[in-house]
């Protein structure tokens, strides 16, 4: 079978201040995932932003132009409603994009029962790079009451040859 050895008084002093180094680590990294939003009475002055209602929220952006980014930063329930942080990036000025407007979605879970509020901020390109925390305000954008019905997207016909 197996036999247990005991350890020696060194080893016992290394295993010691291990779990106490490992359980400070693992203590501090235990701290508040999700941050506080910061909110602004100023008005959304950006990309036009609305709310489609489907079984769950979708929240739409069209910015001017291809190229920019929209981000969901955070979901917070509230007393009555839920509110929903987005961060939209404009495009890198170095890379040429489509000059068009383009609508991007993005899908949340929250069921259509729920009133929603939308928040959003515009980020400035800095060339940072993309993992360095944004920060700034948040502006009110969207509110469900103003909800528009799905847009359904457009069947190409299929040519018979």
């Amino acid at each position: 079978m197996y036999r247990i050895v005991p350890l020696t008084r060194k080893t016992r002093k290394v295993v010691v201040a291990f779990g106490a180094l490992a359980s400070g680590a693992l203590l501090t990294g235990c701290g508040p995932g999700r941050f506080i939003p910061e909110k602004t009475q100023a008005a959304w002055n950006g990309p036009t932003v609305w709310i489609e209602s489907s079984p769950q929220w979708t929240v739409v952006v069209e910015p001017p132009i291809g190229g920019w980014m929209v981000s969901l930063d955070q979901i917070m329930e509230q007393r009555g409603r839920t509110e929903v942080f987005i961060s939209i990036s404009p495009p890198n000025p170095s890379f040429v994009v489509t000059p068009t407007p383009v609508e991007q979605r993005i899908s949340t879970p929250i069921r259509n029962t729920v009133p929603l509020w939308v928040y959003a901020r515009q980020l400035h390109w800095q060339g940072e790079p993309p993992w360095k925390p944004a920060s700034g305000p948040f502006s009110f954008a969207a509110k469900s009451d103003d909800a528009r019905p799905p847009k359904p997207f457009e069947e190409v016909p299929v040519q018979q040859e």
